[in-house]
């Protein structure tokens, strides 16, 4: 506060949204009973070369003015402040709530104090005080009277600040926000039919089930009505509850996405199917926050792409590294920030633009090459990262009005519950989409006469040293739902199966 011109002024590279803090604190004040000083207002934040952004800084700002002018004056307490002014005063909440908050109980502060809408989502963390207001009166009162809350005992639901869920979101260069979701997002509905209603293609529902159980990569191909997209939609139905640190990580990407407000842990497992037009900031994250992309709003959940080879090549190539690593980096000038993504990749597809290409009852009406291009649209890399290829082909008529009810949902959620539980057992956080090295041969236990019959599949087969671990990844999930220990070559066979169409099925459909 500084005598002079009256004005407000915001230093420290301070994005659009936050430049315009100026006008909601100067609205916010006035309504709420105080009056703006009449004096030069200098607001720095800092450290100088952090971009700042959103509008989370707002309850702050204000605070900072009503104190800097003597019209409040602080109690001992002296409690962090978050929270988004409207003009008339009233406080909101804002996006990344939850890991603010378990950054500053981690750092030492002993209280907060935010919107009424924001306090369920904080209160999640242990050890600091939560203290909710309506407006930015109550926020001023509660700092004037220095409150004291008495930070609450953790509940089933509280975040473990001490726990690592697989470093949610890092940043190179300071925190990362996203007040808004990526371009193109579209989550699978809540509502999901359930598996009874998939009649037919057994072998397809046998694929699903192993991918879930082990969290390995699947490509559902087919012709236009064979059921791909249906299957999908099971998927909400299939998967287990997630684990506490699964369940952290999870909130954090939800929160920080402004997918509020938030009541407790997010227990579902998340389903994204963003459309085929998605750009590749949506898909992989990045923009001018930096905001996380469809990969990371995944995490320990499903990125299910509706009809493959019509997403960008740009796209499809940059799922290749997260796919690998399970976190993708974004780099901007002077900026990097690391995102999770350990999301599974369930796909689907036609055969070609037409939809008919392979099929026995019906002729493809795509020109000569056209096929062979459209499956070109894959490259052998992303190929060689999808585990199970299952085709799906057209449903006879008998087989969808039989009176014979397939296997519904709830049995398949417990099979593949069962074999995650010894999944975790073995290795916590990581299923066995995710072993590798020498601890993937030592959890399949296989016997001279397996590991030779692995070495003869894979020789017929030609698949590459990617591909060989890949099998043995899916004989082990194959051995779980079985609950077996050692794997046995049964699943050898049944894993090399499902994978064998990753190159034969191309070269047939594209001839």
């Amino acid at each position: 506060m500084a005598p002079g011109l009256p004005g407000l002024t915001i230093v420290g590279l301070a994005d659009a949204a936050l430049q315009e803090a100026r006008e909601r604190v100067r609205g916010a004040i006035r309504n709420a009973g105080f009056v703006f000083p009449p004096r030069r207002i200098t607001v720095n934040l800092a450290p100088a070369d952090l971009r700042k952004a959103g509008a989370s800084l707002d309850l702050a700002i204000a605070i900072g003015i009503l104190l800097g002018s003597e019209q409040i004056r602080a109690g001992r307490a002296r409690p962090a402040l978050i929270g988004e002014l409207s003009l008339g005063g009233e406080l909101r909440a804002v996006p990344g709530t939850l890991p603010m908050v378990a950054a500053l109980a981690a750092g030492g502060v002993g209280g907060v104090v935010l919107a009424a809408a924001a306090a369920d989502e904080a209160r999640l963390v242990p050890g600091i005080a939560v203290i909710a207001a309506e407006t930015l009166a109550d926020a001023a009162a509660i700092v004037a009277a220095g409150r004291r809350a008495r930070p609450l005992p953790i509940a089933r639901d509280r975040i473990d600040i001490g726990a690592d869920p697989g470093a949610p979101a890092r940043s190179g260069h300071g925190s990362v926000s996203a007040n808004e979701k990526p371009e193109g997002a579209d989550a699978v509905s809540s509502v999901a039919p359930d598996l009874a209603d998939v009649r037919g293609q057994a072998e397809a529902r046998r694929a699903l089930e192993i991918a879930l159980a082990g969290g390995h990569g699947l490509l559902l191909m087919g012709p236009p009505g064979s059921g791909k997209t249906l299957l999908a939609r099971t998927i909400q139905g299939l998967l287990p509850e997630l684990g506490d640190a699964e369940a952290l990580a999870a909130t954090i990407v939800r929160s920080v996405a402004g997918q509020g407000p938030l009541h407790g842990l997010v227990r579902a497992a998340p389903v994204r199917s963003p459309h085929h037009t998605a750009s590749y900031a949506a898909m992989i994250g990045g923009g001018p926050r930096l905001s996380p992309g469809e990969v990371t709003l995944a995490d320990h959940g499903v990125l299910f792409l509706d009809e493959l080879p019509e997403f960008s090549r740009d796209v499809l190539e940059a799922l290749r590294q997260p796919l690998e690593d399970g976190w993708v980096s974004v780099s901007r000038v002077g900026r990097t920030a690391a995102f999770p993504a350990r999301f599974q990749l369930v796909a689907a597809m036609n055969p070609c633009p037409c939809g008919w290409s392979g099929a026995l009852d019906r002729s493809c009406r795509c020109r000569p090459g056209v096929a062979d291009r459209y499956l070109g649209r894959i490259s052998g890399p992303l190929r060689d990262r999808i585990d199970l290829w299952v085709e799906m082909p057209r449903v006879a008529p008998a087989a969808l009005l039989a009176n014979t009810a397939p296997e519904a949902s709830a049995a398949v959620r417990a099979r593949i519950a069962k074999a995650r539980s010894r999944q975790a057992a073995r290795a916590p956080g990581r299923p066995n989409a995710r072993v590798g090295g020498s601890a993937l041969r030592r959890v399949t236990r296989l016997s001279p006469t397996a590991r030779d019959r692995l070495v003869e599949l894979s020789e017929r087969e030609r698949f590459s040293g990617r591909g060989t671990e890949r099998v043995l990844r899916v004989a082990r999930t194959i051995a779980d739902l079985a609950e077996r220990d050692p794997v046995e070559i049964a699943d050898l066979e049944e894993a090399a199966r499902f994978r064998s169409p990753a190159d034969r099925v191309v070269e047939r459909l594209a001839g």
